[in-house]
């Protein structure tokens, strides 16, 4: 038997993804949201003492009713960060009985599977900023890791794979590729890119998926 895995990302607030993700949630065994869920509250402003952008409450507070409607379905899930999403002050006391935001990256199994997930993103202007230090800190950390990694999960894609042919990512930017080069998971999850959302990609033994403006129901065997 394989796990149905409902994976989504860049919902942006959208009413559509957001009631079609909970229609479809009872259909399967588990949920993962790839971030992205609000549009302001990673924006940068002097004013955004309470860990998000002040123009984005309604935002945060719709965040916090979704996780709360997924976590009343009781099916296990994981809420990971995009680079408009709120700060981890926010999102930490997210977590319910079946569910929880990370906030860190961190080798954990889960569901029977092992999962690697990882809450920056190539530096584009907002939060969760992936820096090349952060990147080689990454790199050592999990060059040996506990297990062989099932999923590998972050915000956006490696570069090269499902990234809109690379425009958004300059020479000298650090992203994701090297720890996918490195790891090589059975599949990697992400979103961020969002014409190449909805599509599948094989790298050798890896299946990259961008949920970018969708939800897609995976089987995971």
């Amino acid at each position: 038997m394989g796990i149905r895995l409902l994976l989504g990302s860049d919902y942006h607030g959208s009413p559509k993804l957001i009631q079609q993700a909970l229609a479809h949630l009872p259909q399967v065994d588990a949920y993962i949201n790839c971030g992205d869920f609000c549009s302001k509250a990673g924006k940068p402003s002097r004013k955004a003492t309470q860990g998000f952008h002040p123009a984005a409450r309604a935002e945060v507070e719709h965040l916090q009713s979704f996780l709360k409607a997924v976590d009343r379905l009781k099916k296990p899930w994981l809420f990971l960060p995009g680079n408009h999403d709120p700060t981890a002050s926010v999102l930490m006391p997210l977590a319910g009985m079946c569910g929880r935001a990370i906030t860190e990256s961190c080798c954990f199994e889960w569901i029977g599977l092992r999962v690697l997930a990882v809450p920056w993103t190539p530096p584009c202007g907002w939060g969760w900023q992936l820096t090349s230090s952060h990147l080689q800190e990454l790199l050592t950390l999990f060059e040996r890791p506990p297990y062989p990694i099932d999923l590998l999960i972050t915000h956006a894609p490696p570069r090269g794979l499902l990234d809109e042919a690379g425009k958004w990512y300059h020479r000298r930017m650090p992203t994701l590729r090297p720890l996918l080069d490195q790891l090589q998971p059975r599949y990697y999850l992400c979103g961020h890119m969002h014409w190449d959302g909805g599509k599948v990609e094989r790298c050798g033994p890896t299946l990259v998926v961008n949920a970018a403006l969708h939800n897609m129901v995976l089987e995971i065997h």
